[in-house]
């Protein structure tokens, strides 16, 4: 990965991060590594842990839910397992989402849109 698309990632989860606190998320823990995968940010909301992937895209047909890959979710997923087994996370739902940061340069705004998996 390139030095400019690492800044314009964390740029777009520091962007994730301020949209998830307007809606009342507790941020837990950003950048999660394991060898199989990492989680951008996890958060609570009314004793539910979201696992958020993170996708920043300039305003065009790339962004969209598909932007995050089954593969990628597939890696996700074992990243959750193995965060919930080191930190005894149990009883609570467990929601894997994405969030989908659209920038859009000629209106000078920026979309978000936030998808559970299934």
């Amino acid at each position: 990965m390139s030095r400019r698309n690492k800044n314009i990632g964390d740029w777009g989860e520091d962007q994730a991060c301020i949209f998830l606190r307007r809606h009342r998320f507790e941020i837990v823990g950003r950048n999660f590594y394991t060898a199989t995968g990492e989680i951008d940010i996890i958060a609570r909301k009314g004793g539910d842990y979201y696992f958020i992937e993170v996708k920043t895209r300039m305003q065009n047909e790339l962004a969209n839910d598909s932007s995050i890959t089954y593969i990628k979710k597939e890696r996700l997923n074992k990243a959750v397992k193995t965060y919930c087994y080191k930190n005894n996370i149990g009883g609570c739902s467990i929601i894997l989402a994405g969030l989908i940061i659209a920038v859009d340069k000629v209106q000078k705004k920026v979309n978000f849109r936030f998808c559970a998996f299934c």
